[in-house]
This record gives structure tokens, C-alpha cells and sequence, in this order.
């Protein structure tokens, strides 16, 4: 005979029924149904089945328990109530019937009521532990104290609910401001299981109000480990790291990247891993984060941020194509329809960036923004007319903005139009703001304008002392210089705002170069161009920069980062990188001695690394110390001077290390150098590659411009 055992309804159910007679079977049969169609989520049906049960066996309090338990559980109140008063009224000495009650009393909205039934549930038993939870939840929000007393009598009958019970206090604890108690009681609640989460939670959380941001960040990467895929934890602790108390963003960037890694589309991660690349100038991956970002859909501003990525990576025509795309979403939000104007401006399509703003200023009157750019816009393009309207209406609206007096002072003065007025402009924004070059250079170019050449000399001069990468500060200087028939100082003006600029206005600089050189004498004139490229080089100064190897050795390639660094008079070093930023090889000239890691690459003889990675460091140190340009005359078209140009040259190694250029070289013992991609760096022409090559090897080291770091300014060009 198989044995089974029965639920402990069932059996609770026959207990107290006694044997089973006919009308006692169908009301056995009816429970059974009941219970069978509430495990199956049938709340309806199985009242329906306990009803009946009732009406066949209506003195039945265990039914009537089990019908107004699931009446609670579906809301039906008024059925609950009708029960619990039977079941009371009926066995009014058991004290869980009075917990029974009391949570209908409770449903009902009648708190005196079920205050009056569990009371009178813990007269009966001192020792039911439903009573006093029932109570302490009751007396939680209106009376905390009392709360705990039930809470802590709660704890004493039921030991096993330590970790639940220990968060509830601690809870308590908080409404009542008693945060060490709060405190004590969460990492109890640890204690006793340290898989409950939620006190985990509220103690790391304690950790943050107290500024305690070190424990706090140990609380949240233990439960990391035990909620791997909790996208929100990820991101809250990558905010942690970012914040100003803790300011690690490459290990903030390690959990934002755990949360995107799990949702590409979350906004928060999206967001973080954008603005860390943003702020290693890597807009190109800023938009990558940005663009998968679900907040595209829902926020302008994200939108916003995209196309200033999209714009700051050379993408102009994909920022006005999202900005295009967010307009007609959302055709009333100016600022969208603001930075599309900035766009199509970008863009070259004056005419509609024009449109728009004027389209935005003719809406909002007050859009100050707007009305300037319009107003820059309209003077770039030559309608001074429209330009001087709203210059002039901005400074009707705010007559103390040193920018709107200078814009309208020098549209004014450029032009040669009312240059006493434009002067009282500029003279104005000079006051207000008494150390701006570009208000000096204004006044300089006034002056300038007016034949006030001395008084135009003097400002300029201030202006450059303040600022050296200006293209028109530089090409003001050289207009100035020229006028007074100083062609020496106009010359090196011309030369240095055509190095620093980079649009089509270059061919008219150079043409003013050509003509200056013409005014001075030919021998002057190679000295001069002589002492501009010796000016124009770092020649010892101290810098350090970031910088990607790439090295070929028998068609295989290799690709790491380093550092470079040169430490006057004649330091150089030179740091391989492996991951994580780890030294991998290093050479070190200082002076004559040298300093070199040992280096094995199969097929290529240790010796003759060494030899040649020697050399190319002293190329490398001898270009940054200015031994490159040592000796070099003025009239002498020496190859110190071709090594500027790009030109490639080969190197005789012999023992004196000199290189003169007449002499061939041994084919078989040839290093080639070559120089490139110049840059400025604080005005100084900085070559951003740097190749070397020998007939069984090539290294290219090519430095990051936006990861340099060079102390110095160069103030050589500066009128003598």
C-alpha cells in the first residue's frame, strides 16, 4: 500500500470535522477543489469552492480561516470581516484568531481595531510572535519607539528572523535619526546573512551620507561580486570613482563600462563613457558611446551633446544631419534649432544658418545668443548694415558687455567706417576687461586705421605679450610694422600668422611675405628666414609627450605606446609601454652615457639593436636639444636647414658621429631619418613623426599633440 502524506490543510481540515459522513465528504470534496484551484492562482473559483464548504459545514472555523485568509488576498474585505468576526465569536480563547481579526480590522483601514485585536491576541499568548510583528508594523510610522519594543520581542521568539528584523530596525532607527544605532543594526543584519541585500544596501548608503566614501565603495564592489549583472550598481559605483571625492576615472570607467558592456543603450553608462573619452580629447569614441545611448530619444540635450562630438571629431555634415533629424522632432526647442544654424554654418550654408537665427531672434526677441551669432555672421559676410542693427540692439539691452562693444567697435574700425565711435567702443571693452588681447588688438587697430602708428605699435606690442597663437593678432602686427617700413619685424609677423593659420586666407599672407622680403636685402633676408627656423625650433626646451611606436622587422609589425622626454641641456629617454601602461624597455641618454634595457628579438643580434637604437635616440635628442641647427650659417644652404623641409637625408655612421652632407654614405650601414607632419606647440614647430629606417628595420614614432606637455612659450618672433 503506497503511503502519502496529506497537506496540512487537509489535515487540519478533517481534524476538525471528525470522520467523514456524506454531506461531511462533500464538503471535504469542495475544500480539496478549493485549495487545488488556489495553488493554481484561481482566487475566484476557490472562494466560490470554500463557500460552499461553509454551507456545508458551517461550523468549521478552520475553513473559515482558510476562506478569509484568501478574501484578504483578493480584497475582498467585506467577506474577511463576516469570517473573522464567526471565527472570533466562536473560538475567542485562541490568540491567533484575534491575529486574524486584527488583520482584517487593518485592511479595513480600522488601525484602533486591529491595535485592540493583536493586544488581545498577546493577553492570550505572550508568546505569539505574529502579535508582535503585526504590532510593531502598526505602530511604525506613528509611534517608532514603541515599534521597536514589539520588533525587539519579535526577535526574542523568532532568533531565525535575525537578519530580517535587524534591517527593520535599522529602519526604525533612521525615521528617528539614531544613525549609530541604524548602523548596528544593519551590519547585524550583515552578520546574520550576508546575502540579504537590502541591509547591504541602506549601509552603504549610511556610508555615503557620512562622507565615507572609501567604505561605501567597499560595500558596493562586495555586492558587485554578488549581483553581476546589476546595471544600476555598475554605474553608481563608476559615479563614485568620477566624483570629486574620489576622482579615479579609470576605474570608474572599468564599472561604466561592466553596465554598457550588459545594455549599450543604458543612458547613464552611455553618458559617463562619453565624457571620459571627451575629456581625453577622443571625440570620435565619445560619439561611439554617445550614439547607442536609448536617451537619444527622449532628451534634446543628449542630441546636443552628440553633434558637439560629432562636430569636435570632423564629422560636420553627420552633426547637422542628427540636428536636421532633431529639429523636426522637436521644432520648438530653440536650442536645437540654435546649434543646427551653428551647423550649417560650419557647413558653409550661410544663407540657412542665417534663416534660422534670424527666424530665432524674430520668436524670442530676447535670445541673446542667437542675435550675437547673427550678428557675427552677418558682419563675416559683409552686411555691416545688419550686422551694426543688432550689435547695436544687443548693446542697447546690456551697454556694459565688453565682447558686443568690441565686435562693433572693430566691424567698425576694419571697415574704416566711424572710427572715433568704434574708438570709444573698443576703448570701453579695454577698460572693462583691461588684460584681453583681442580688445588690445582692436584699439591697436584703430589706432592703426586713424594713422596713430605709435600709439598702434605700443598696444600691439601689449597684446602680444598676453597672447602669441593669434592669426590676426600676428597679421595686424605685420600690417602695422610694414606701415612704418620696418620690414625685418613685419617680415617675422607675416611668417608666424601664416605658420598658425589654416584657411584660404593663407595665400594672401603668403603673398605679403613674398612682397615684405622683396624690401629687404637678399643676404638680411637668408639670415632673417635662417633665425625664424632656428626661432621656430624647441632648441632645448624641456617637453614630454605621449606617443604611439610602430615598428616593422621582417614584415611583421608592431604597434605600442611610449613616452618621450628631453630634460635640458641634452637628457633624452625614451619609455616603451605595454598594457596597462607597464614599462616594457627603456634607453636613457644622458649626456654621454647611455642607459638601455636589454632586448632579445628573435633573428636580430642584441649588439646591433642596441647600435641602432642608440642612434636613432641621439637623432632624436640631438633634433629636440637644437644640435640639428648648430653651426649653420646664414648664407650656408646647409642640410640643417633641408631637415626642416621634410627632406629625407642619410646618415654616414662613423665614429665622430658627424654628418657632412657631401659625403655618401655606406649603403650597407645607411640610417635614414625622416621628419613630419609638423605641428605647433605653444608656437614652437613640432614634427609629429618621426621615421627612422635601416635595411632590416623601421620605427615610426609618432607623438599625440593633444598629450603633450611643454612649459615653455615661444617669444622669439616677437618685434625686436
Amino acid at each position: 500500500m503506497t503511503k502519502y502524506k496529506l497537506p496540512a490543510a487537509v489535515l487540519g481540515f478533517l481534524v476538525l470535522t471528525g470522520s467523514v459522513v456524506a454531506s461531511d465528504k462533500d464538503s471535504y470534496l469542495h475544500f480539496m477543489n478549493g485549495l487545488a484551484l488556489e495553488r493554481r492562482g484561481d482566487y475566484a473559483s476557490a472562494l466560490l469552492e470554500y463557500k460552499r464548504t461553509l454551507l456545508l459545514d458551517p461550523q468549521s472555523i478552520f475553513v473559515y480561516k482558510q476562506a478569509l485568509n484568501l478574501a484578504l488576498h483578493i480584497g475582498r474585505v467585506d467577506d474577511a470581516e463576516k469570517w473573522a468576526r464567526f471565527v472570533v465569536s466562536a473560538d475567542s480563547a485562541t490568540s491567533d484568531n484575534w491575529v486574524l481579526y486584527g488583520n482584517v480590522c487593518w485592511a479595513k483601514n480600522d488601525l484602533e481595531g486591529a491595535r485592540k485585536a493583536y493586544e488581545k491576541a498577546q493577553a492570550i499568548d505572550n508568546n505569539n510572535a505574529e502579535a508582535a510583528y503585526q504590532l510593531a508594523s502598526l505602530w511604525s510610522s506613528r509611534d517608532p519607539d514603541k515599534s521597536i519594543g514589539y520588533l525587539k520581542r519579535f526577535l526574542e521568539l523568532r532568533p531565525d528572523e535575525e537578519a530580517d528584523v535587524r534591517y527593520q530596525l535599522a529602519v526604525l532607527y533612521n525615521l528617528k535619526g539614531d544613525y549609530e544605532a541604524m548602523k548596528e543594526n544593519l551590519l547585524k543584519a550583515k552578520e546574520a546573512d550576508s546575502l540579504y541585500l537590502q541591509p547591504r544596501y541602506m549601509l552603504a548608503n549610511y556610508y555615503e551620507m557620512k562622507n565615507d566614501t572609501a567604505s561605501a565603495l567597499a560595500e558596493y564592489q562586495d555586492l558587485s561580486s554578488l549581483e553581476n549583472d546589476n546595471i544600476d550598481l555598475f554605474n553608481h559605483l563608476g559615479e563614485l570613482y568620477a566624483s570629486p571625492a574620489v576622482s579615479n576615472l579609470p576605474e570608474a570607467e572599468k564599472y561604466f563600462l561592466k553596465a554598457y558592456g550588459l545594455d549599450k543603450t543604458n543612458a547613464s553608462a552611455c553618458f559617463w563613457l562619453s565624457v571620459i573619452s571627451e575629456q581625453r580629447r577622443d571625440f570620435s569614441g565619445a560619439a561611439g558611446f554617445l550614439e547607442t545611448s536609448r536617451d537619444l530619444k527622449e532628451n534634446p540635450s543628449s542630441v546636443l551633446r552628440l553633434s558637439y562630438y560629432y562636430t569636435q571629431s570632423g564629422r560636420y555634415t553627420t552633426a547637422v544631419k542628427i540636428l536636421e533629424d532633431s529639429h523636426k522632432k522637436w521644432p520648438d526647442n530653440r536650442e536645437v534649432s540654435y546649434f543646427l544654424a551653428l551647423g550649417y554654418d560650419d557647413t558653409r550654408r550661410t544663407l540657412q544658418a542665417l534663416e534660422m537665427l534670424k527666424g530665432l531672434i524674430a520668436g524670442d526677441t530676447g535670445y541673446v545668443e542667437a542675435r550675437m551669432q547673427y550678428a557675427v555672421i552677418s558682419e563675416r559676410e559683409g552686411n555691416i548694415a545688419e550686422a551694426e542693427e543688432n550689435f547695436r540692439l544687443l548693446l542697447a539691452r546690456d551697454p556694459a558687455n565688453a565682447n558686443i562693444l568690441n565686435y562693433l567697435g572693430y566691424s567698425l574700425a576694419d571697415r574704416g567706417m566711424k572710427l572715433a565711435e568704434a574708438e570709444v567702443f573698443i576703448s570701453s571693452a579695454v577698460k572693462l576687461e583691461p588684460d584681453n588681447a583681442a580688445y588690445m588688438d582692436s584699439l591697436a587697430w584703430v589706432y592703426f586705421r586713424q594713422g596713430r602708428i605709435k600709439e598702434a605699435v605700443a598696444q600691439i606690442n601689449k597684446a602680444l605679450k598676453l597672447v602669441y597663437d593669434d592669426v590676426t593678432l600676428w597679421e595686424h602686427t605685420g600690417e602695422i610694422y610694414y606701415s612704418i617700413g620696418d620690414y625685418k619685424n613685419a617680415w617675422r609677423a607675416f611668417k608666424t600668422s601664416f605658420a598658425l593659420d589654416r584657411s584660404t586666407k593663407r595665400k594672401a599672407t603668403a603673398e605679403k611675405i613674398k612682397d615684405t622680403q622683396e624690401k629687404i636685402d637678399p643676404k638680411e633676408a637668408a639670415a632673417l628666414e635662417t633665425d625664424f627656423m632656428k626661432g621656430m625650433l624647441l632648441q632645448g626646451r624641456e617637453f614630454s609627450a605621449f606617443a604611439k611606436l610602430y615598428a616593422k622587422f621582417k614584415g611583421k609589425q608592431v604597434k605600442l605606446d611610449a613616452v618621450a622626454h628631453f630634460s635640458p641641456p641634452e637628457d633624452f629617454s625614451l619609455i616603451v609601454m605595454g598594457p596597462l601602461m607597464a614599462p616594457l624597455w627603456k634607453i636613457k641618454l644622458s649626456g654621454s652615457e647611455v642607459e638601455m634595457d636589454a632586448f632579445s628579438l628573435k633573428g636580430l643580434d642584441e649588439g646591433a639593436f642596441s647600435y641602432w637604437a642608440r642612434l636613432m635616440a641621439e637623432e632624436m635628442r640631438d633634433y629636440f636639444s637644437g644640435a640639428w641647427l648648430r653651426g649653420a650659417e646664414p648664407d650656408e644652404p646647409g642640410w640643417n636647414l633641408e631637415r626642416l623641409k621634410n627632406a629625407q637625408r642619410e646618415v654616414r655612421l662613423d665614429k665622430t658621429l658627424t654628418y657632412p652632407e657631401s659625403a655618401e654614405p655606406a649603403r650597407e650601414r645607411k640610417l635614414e631619418v625622416r621628419l613630419g607632419d609638423y605641428f605647433l606647440g605653444n608656437l614652437f614647430l613640432i614634427p609629429k613623426t618621426l621615421e627612422f629606417k635601416v635595411p632590416f628595420f623601421s620605427l615610426k614614432l609618432v607623438l599625440d599633440k593633444n598629450q603633450l606637455n611643454l612649459k615653455d612659450v615661444n617669444r622669439f618672433q616677437l618685434p625686436r
